[in-house]
């Protein structure tokens, strides 16, 4: 049986996995995505489900990171530092395959960027989450990096800790993970607001929950209300759902009036540089910078596809 990637996340297959089970299934036996049926056979702790794509997710983050940190350490004189919300426990296991690897948090401390850093920091809103996942960053034997309790609906509690353990001075690199589309603009807002050099990552979960609800939310409002005051939270306008457009436009054109509204409210808070990755055919990478080397490191980062094709153009 084959390994899942090309890149090293010390990979083991996990027996124990029932592998394909479906979306019902998975509710029965998970928790916070944590999969309550089996543990490592690495360090015996529980681990996330997730899907095939979320190794390439993981490879594009670490193409960038590594990239980024090399070429920013002398400019910022090591005050570099890496922040994650909703990073999970640290280790997964693909449903499909049964392998289990290391998830973002793990491949960021083991990756040779992580040299160059003054501070990681790794936010998820579960106590048992944060658990797991210090008791793996204190097994890599790192003393830069911690996991702390952080509910992205409370930014400036996130920021306050931030703060503290970093001094809030340097550049950093923020990364935001969750699994649909609910993490409020506030959030990048209040980190931009409070951290002043910041450049974002943001997995938006554009062609999964975006894809399955948007529909059914334009076309019967009343009864969508939730659905919609979510996606303005996450916009940070109401701009999309102003436009009579979206009345009769095709899912691809709503991705693209989505996207362009997510993008046109960083725009407000001082971002000029954009980019996307899709990933498969569930969610977008965002990358968005204040400064063009920023750009250019994230181009450079993509110019080899997760299966090891050079970009041609």
């Amino acid at each position: 049986m084959a390994k899942d990637t090309r890149i090293d996340l010390n990979e083991e297959f996990n027996s124990t996995c029932k592998q394909n089970c479906n979306r019902e299934e998975r509710r029965g036996i998970t928790e916070d995505d944590l999969c309550n049926d089996i543990v490592s056979v690495i360090d015996s702790l529980p681990v996330r489900c997730v899907g095939e794509w979320a190794i390439q997710k993981i490879y594009h983050l670490l193409q960038y990171f590594n990239i980024f940190t090399k070429g920013m350490t002398a400019k910022w004189d090591g005050k570099i530092n890496y922040i994650e919300i909703c990073s999970g426990p640290g280790r997964c296991v693909n449903r499909q395959s049964g392998y289990e690897f290391d998830g973002t948090p793990l491949s960021i401390i083991q990756s040779e960027g992580f040299k160059c850093l003054n501070k990681a920091l790794f936010f998820d809103y579960s106590e048992n989450v944060i658990s797991i996942l210090q008791s793996r960053i204190k097994a890599n034997n790192v003393s830069n990096a911690c996991a702390m309790i952080g509910d992205y609906y409370y930014p400036e509690k996130i920021c306050d800790d931030i703060i503290r353990e970093t001094k809030g001075t340097g550049l950093y690199l923020v990364f935001i993970d969750p699994t649909d589309c609910s993490v409020p603009f506030v959030l990048l807002e209040t980190l931009k607001r409070r951290l002043k050099n910041v450049d974002f990552i943001i997995n938006s979960a554009i062609r999964t929950d975006f894809n399955r609800n948007i529909r059914n939310a334009i076309d019967f409002p009343e009864t969508h209300k939730n659905v919609i005051s979510k996606y303005k939270s996450f916009l940070g306008s109401d701009d999309f759902f102003d436009n009579p457009k979206i009345e009769t436009s095709s899912p691809k054109q709503l991705r693209l009036m989505f996207r362009d509204s997510y993008i046109k409210s960083l725009s407000k808070i001082g971002y000029q540089f954009f980019d996307f990755k899709e990933i498969g055919n569930y969610y977008d990478l965002v990358f968005a910078s204040t400064h063009s080397r920023g750009i250019d490191f994230w181009k450079k980062a993509n110019d080899i596809h997760y299966n090891g094709q050079r970009k041609l153009f």
